[in-house]
C-alpha cells in the first residue's frame, strides 16, 4: 500500500508500506512524480519503514524513478535500520548520484531536503562495518556475546 500527497512547503511525501509487488511501486512512484511535475514540486520524503516486504524487482523500479528524476529533484528516502542498505543500494541503482538520499530519521531527512548540501555516502566498507555491527547488536539482544580477541599472525 502507499500513500502520496503534496505537503505545504513544496514537498511530496510518500508512505510505503505493507507488501508492496513491482506494479504497485512502479504505479506510486510514476504518480508521484506526475504530481511533482504538474505541481512544479522538486523535494520529495519517501518513507520505506512500514515495508514488510517487496517490491520484488528493485532494478525495475529504479529504473522507473531514473527515467522521470531530474537533476534539480532532491529525494529523501528514510529507511529502518535493517532496511538500511536495502534503500542505499536502490539509491545507487538510480544513478542519481547527488540527488538522492537515505536516511533513518525523518528529522534528518528533512533536514537535507532543506538544505543545498549533498547526501552523505557511506562507502562500501563503512556499509558493511555498519551492517556487522547491526548483526551484533541483534545477537546481543539475544543473549550473552562471547567476546573474541584479536589473534596475531602473519597477513
Amino acid at each position: 500500500m502507499y500513500v502520496i500527497r503534496a505537503r505545504h512547503g513544496n514537498v511530496i511525501e510518500a508512505e510505503l508500506s505493507g507488501r508492496l509487488t513491482t506494479a504497485e511501486t512502479l504505479r506510486a512512484v510514476s504518480q508521484a512524480f506526475t504530481l511533482a511535475e504538474a505541481d512544479g514540486i522538486n523535494r520529495a520524503m519517501c518513507d520505506t519503514r512500514g515495508i514488510e516486504r517487496g517490491p520484488g524487482n528493485l532494478l525495475l523500479v529504479a529504473a522507473a524513478f531514473a527515467a522521470r528524476n531530474r537533476k534539480e529533484v532532491r529525494v529523501a528516502l528514510v529507511s529502518r535500520p535493517e532496511q538500511f542498505a536495502l534503500v542505499q543500494r536502490f539509491a545507487r541503482y538510480t544513478g542519481a548520484r547527488t540527488g538522492v538520499g537515505v536516511f533513518t530519521t525523518r528529522e534528518t531527512a528533512t533536514a537535507w531536503l532543506n538544505s543545498g548540501e549533498a547526501p552523505a555516502r557511506l562507502s562500501s566498507t563503512e556499509l558493511r562495518h555498519l551492517t556487522e555491527l547491526a548483526r551484533q547488536w541483534s545477537r546481543a539482544d539475544a543473549g550473552p556475546v562471547e567476546e573474541q580477541g584479536r589473534h596475531s599472525g602473519a597477513a
